[in-house]
């Protein structure tokens, strides 16, 4: 993976700044074009949403999707010019270049198990339990019960989205319990009274306690408005800018009938992002 992460770079790209102006989608015909799509695991609700209401728009494709870890994608894309990823995730500085498109917003939730009376953690509290230094909730005003601390695995870009923003260069403590995906970090802490994990916001429900962090909820309008700290653009990239079938496709979802289907689980993008 140290090669394929070395290939990434993110492009201030949009297809705005592309072409000048959205593209529609194409009029259907006769052909299908099979377009190839990789998708990190918390992504899977947005493309599954993306690709139902575009195919309604536009007959003339079908989807091809793949999903796994951030890793196990990136190395797929690099091998096909001509697919493209959907990740929450992009390495700040890298060698060479991806082209990134941003489609949508999507925040990191926090969840502990909804008995939990601790609502609310600051970024360096949250920091400090990954470290493995509070080790019990009666430190955060909770109750007598210990932490336990649910991670994602390498490779996740779930992962990758929560070190950057949380824990810098600092390490997470070697007593975290691994969970291979988003739905298993819910599941497990739904589960285990003292655990705390973290999950995109696609995959709240019932069954867990998402935590305001520095006083934010995770909700879509403080995703939106910028207000919830733990925040990631959600791209589209590839090695080279979309041609017209791509490119009609990623265009839809910048333009607001797109913005409108993905804001029903994600937050749209502010108008800086596609600048």
């Amino acid at each position: 993976m140290e090669k394929a992460r070395r290939a990434l770079v993110v492009a201030a790209l949009t297809l705005a700044s592309c072409s000048g102006q959205m593209l529609p989608a194409s009029t259907p015909t006769t052909e299908v074009t099979a377009l190839r799509i990789y998708v990190t695991t918390p992504l899977i609700p947005l493309i599954n949403t993306l690709t139902a209401a575009y195919s309604r728009v536009n007959s003339a494709v079908v989807f091809e999707v793949n999903t796994g870890n951030y890793e196990a994608m990136v190395d797929q894309v690099l091998l096909h010019d001509d697919a493209y990823l959907l990740t929450n995730y992009l390495p700040p500085e890298e060698l060479g270049p991806l082209i990134a498109l941003p489609i949508a917003q999507d925040g990191i939730a926090v969840i502990v198990h909804p008995a939990n009376v601790v609502g609310n953690l600051t970024v360096a509290r949250l920091r400090s339990i990954y470290q493995g230094w509070i080790n019990n909730w009666a430190e955060l005003g909770g109750a007598d019960l210990p932490i336990t601390v649910i991670s994602r695995e390498d490779g996740s870009g779930t992962r990758l989205v929560f070190e950057n923003l949380v824990m810098g260069d600092r390490r997470t403590t070697t007593t975290a319990q691994i969970a291979p995906s988003s739905a298993a970090v819910v599941t497990s802490v739904a589960r285990t009274p003292g655990a705390i994990g973290y999950v995109s916001m696609s995959y709240l429900n019932s069954s867990v306690y998402p935590l305001r962090i520095e006083n934010v909820a995770p909700t879509l309008e403080n995703v939106a408005n910028n207000a919830y700290p733990l925040r990631a653009l959600v791209y589209f990239a590839g090695l080279q800018e979309p041609e017209t079938h791509f490119r009609n496709f990623i265009g839809w979802a910048q333009s607001p009938d797109g913005q409108a289907v993905i804001a029903q689980n994600y937050a749209p993008l502010l108008n800086e992002d596609v600048r």
